[in-house]
Protein backbone atom coordinates (compact mmCIF):
# COMPACT_ATOMS: atom_id res chain seq x y z
CA UNK A 1 0.00 0.00 0.00
CA UNK A 2 1.27 3.48 -0.89
CA UNK A 3 1.74 6.03 1.83
CA UNK A 4 0.14 9.22 0.47
CA UNK A 5 2.31 11.37 2.74
CA UNK A 6 5.46 10.12 1.00
CA UNK A 7 4.03 10.37 -2.50
CA UNK A 8 4.76 13.68 -4.21
CA UNK A 9 1.82 15.08 -6.14
CA UNK A 10 2.91 17.69 -8.65
CA UNK A 11 0.87 20.54 -10.04
CA UNK A 12 1.09 20.90 -13.83
CA UNK A 13 0.55 24.63 -13.41
CA UNK A 14 3.60 24.79 -11.12
CA UNK A 15 5.66 22.68 -13.55
CA UNK A 16 4.81 25.12 -16.35
CA UNK A 17 5.68 28.15 -14.20
CA UNK A 18 9.01 26.61 -13.18
CA UNK A 19 9.82 25.77 -16.80
CA UNK A 20 9.09 29.32 -17.96
CA UNK A 21 11.16 30.74 -15.09
CA UNK A 22 14.14 28.50 -15.81
CA UNK A 23 13.94 29.06 -19.59
CA UNK A 24 13.58 32.84 -19.97
CA UNK A 25 14.08 32.74 -23.75
CA UNK A 26 11.04 30.52 -24.17
CA UNK A 27 7.74 32.33 -24.09
CA UNK A 28 4.24 30.90 -23.83
CA UNK A 29 2.94 33.10 -26.63
CA UNK A 30 4.35 34.17 -29.98
CA UNK A 31 2.99 37.67 -30.55
CA UNK A 32 3.15 39.48 -33.87
CA UNK A 33 1.61 42.09 -36.14
CA UNK A 34 1.23 42.12 -39.92
CA UNK A 35 3.07 45.41 -40.33
CA UNK A 36 4.91 48.05 -38.32
CA UNK A 37 2.07 50.58 -38.15
CA UNK A 38 1.38 51.94 -34.64
CA UNK A 39 -2.25 50.82 -34.79
CA UNK A 40 -1.50 47.36 -36.25
CA UNK A 41 -3.65 44.57 -34.88
CA UNK A 42 -1.71 42.21 -32.64
CA UNK A 43 -2.03 38.47 -33.13
CA UNK A 44 -0.76 35.73 -30.87
CA UNK A 45 -0.40 32.01 -31.00
CA UNK A 46 0.78 29.56 -28.40
CA UNK A 47 4.34 28.37 -28.73
CA UNK A 48 4.06 24.70 -29.76
CA UNK A 49 5.19 23.43 -26.36
CA UNK A 50 2.28 25.28 -24.70
CA UNK A 51 -0.54 24.53 -27.14
CA UNK A 52 -3.81 23.48 -25.56
CA UNK A 53 -5.26 20.04 -26.23
CA UNK A 54 -7.72 21.59 -28.68
CA UNK A 55 -4.94 23.44 -30.50
CA UNK A 56 -2.84 20.28 -30.73
CA UNK A 57 -5.81 18.29 -32.09
CA UNK A 58 -6.60 20.96 -34.70
CA UNK A 59 -2.95 21.15 -35.75
CA UNK A 60 -2.59 17.36 -35.96
CA UNK A 61 -5.72 17.16 -38.13
CA UNK A 62 -4.41 19.95 -40.35
CA UNK A 63 -1.09 18.13 -40.75
CA UNK A 64 -2.96 15.16 -42.22
CA UNK A 65 -4.17 17.36 -45.08
CA UNK A 66 -0.62 18.57 -45.81
CA UNK A 67 -2.13 21.97 -46.65
CA UNK A 68 -0.37 25.07 -45.30
CA UNK A 69 -3.65 27.01 -45.23
CA UNK A 70 -5.17 24.37 -42.95
CA UNK A 71 -2.07 24.51 -40.73
CA UNK A 72 -2.24 28.30 -40.49
CA UNK A 73 -5.97 28.17 -39.70
CA UNK A 74 -5.26 25.64 -36.94
CA UNK A 75 -2.55 27.87 -35.46
CA UNK A 76 -4.59 31.06 -35.60
CA UNK A 77 -7.98 29.62 -34.69
CA UNK A 78 -10.57 32.38 -34.29
CA UNK A 79 -7.99 34.96 -35.45
CA UNK A 80 -7.85 33.50 -38.98
CA UNK A 81 -10.34 35.87 -40.65
CA UNK A 82 -8.75 38.94 -39.02
CA UNK A 83 -5.31 37.70 -40.10
CA UNK A 84 -6.41 37.40 -43.74
CA UNK A 85 -8.34 40.69 -43.65
CA UNK A 86 -5.23 42.46 -42.31
CA UNK A 87 -3.20 41.13 -45.24
CA UNK A 88 -1.50 38.27 -43.42
CA UNK A 89 0.57 35.86 -45.51
CA UNK A 90 0.88 32.27 -44.33
CA UNK A 91 4.39 31.92 -45.73
CA UNK A 92 5.50 34.73 -43.41
CA UNK A 93 3.63 33.14 -40.50
CA UNK A 94 5.67 29.96 -40.96
CA UNK A 95 8.85 32.04 -41.29
CA UNK A 96 7.94 33.60 -37.93
CA UNK A 97 7.56 30.13 -36.40
CA UNK A 98 10.97 29.11 -37.74
CA UNK A 99 12.46 32.27 -36.27
CA UNK A 100 10.82 31.58 -32.89
CA UNK A 101 12.20 28.03 -32.94
CA UNK A 102 15.69 29.37 -33.69
CA UNK A 103 15.50 31.62 -30.61
CA UNK A 104 15.35 28.60 -28.30
CA UNK A 105 18.37 26.85 -29.82
CA UNK A 106 21.96 27.55 -28.96
CA UNK A 107 25.22 25.72 -29.53
CA UNK A 108 27.50 24.07 -27.03
CA UNK A 109 31.26 24.69 -26.80
CA UNK A 110 31.82 22.28 -29.70
CA UNK A 111 29.24 23.93 -31.95
CA UNK A 112 26.57 21.26 -31.51
CA UNK A 113 22.97 22.53 -31.43
CA UNK A 114 21.21 22.47 -28.08
CA UNK A 115 17.68 23.31 -27.00
CA UNK A 116 17.11 25.57 -24.02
Amino acid sequence: MTDNKKRKVRSLKAVKAKYLESHPKIREWIEFTIDDEPDAKEFRIHAPIFQTNEEKKAFAKAQESDDQFDLAKALLGAQWDDFIEAGGQISLLFLLLDDAADEVHETDSEGNPTTL
